[in-house]
């Protein structure tokens, strides 16, 4: 199994790193970039983070509803709060607006980041079971992580992070399902625990898409195919989950 592993987190590596040098390339399509990133947040939690969550919670729905909501909040709450102590304090250096976009960025990414780690602990949690089951969850896996290397640079692209740092998170969000693989082996994670966090960061994901994504992507591109890039993008996840689903994944 630790060879299995090890050649599967090497493919979602490489798939993340795929996704982000692609979305790199194609900066002069920001607006588009931005959109497709924004649908794949939003069906990633509507149709894959929410029903695993539900899942992992003993099937309670109210439950993971409840976690979702202290997402989205919670991160509303940051956002705006770490914003204007920034805000303040680099008011005589930095634009506001500018400095603003970095902080949900960099927080965004850390979520982003996360959210890979969890799927390298739920990779490793289908090649323990073996079977037809971890051959769907390793493929899902690899798909995501495309979408997240996606998702990760249109992120920061609307954040107005510098190219070389949005390198680097591309970087990490190709590594954390790496680490969360070897993290899953050596000390497997709870279901409770894990669909907690699942709709934590589903919440996570809603507020930067609909909150922080689809607005930037508007601003950039005012053309109606940043609304066809956002259809697909939801497109794109649901098409996984449902292979997910028919396989047996959840």
């Amino acid at each position: 199994m630790g060879a299995t592993a090890l050649l599967v987190s090497a493919g979602a590596f490489l798939s993340a790193l795929a996704g982000g040098f692609l979305a790199l390339r194609a900066i002069r399509h920001v607006g588009l970039i931005i959109a497709l990133g924004a649908g794949i947040r939003i069906g990633a939690a509507y149709f894959d983070l929410i029903p695993e969550s539900v899942e992992h919670l003993g099937g309670s729905l109210d439950l993971a509803m409840i976690f979702t909501a202290v997402g989205f909040l919670a991160f509303y709450a940051i956002e705006k709060l770490t914003a204007l102590h920034v805000g303040h304090e680099t008011a005589a250096e930095l634009d506001h607006g500018d400095e603003s976009h970095r902080h949900i960025g960099f927080i965004g990414s850390l979520g982003m980041s996360f959210h890979s780690f969890l799927d390298g602990v739920a990779l490793a949690a289908g090649l323990a079971i073996g079977g037809g089951l971890g051959l769907v969850i390793a493929a899902v896996v690899i798909m995501h992580r495309f979408s997240d290397g996606i998702g990760i640079v249109s992120l920061l692209l609307a954040s107005r992070m510098p190219t070389r740092t949005i390198y680097r998170w591309v970087a990490l969000v190709a590594l954390a399902p790496v680490v969360g693989v070897i993290f899953g082996l050596l000390l497997p994670i709870p279901d409770e625990v894990l669909g907690g966090m699942l709709a934590v960061f589903a919440g996570f994901f809603l507020y930067i898409g609909a909150a922080e994504l689809l607005p930037e992507a508007h601003r950039s591109d005012r053309s109606r195919w940043v609304v066809v890039a956002t259809l697909a993008g939801v497109a794109a996840i649901y098409a996984f989950s449902v292979f997910a689903g028919v396989a047996g994944a959840h």
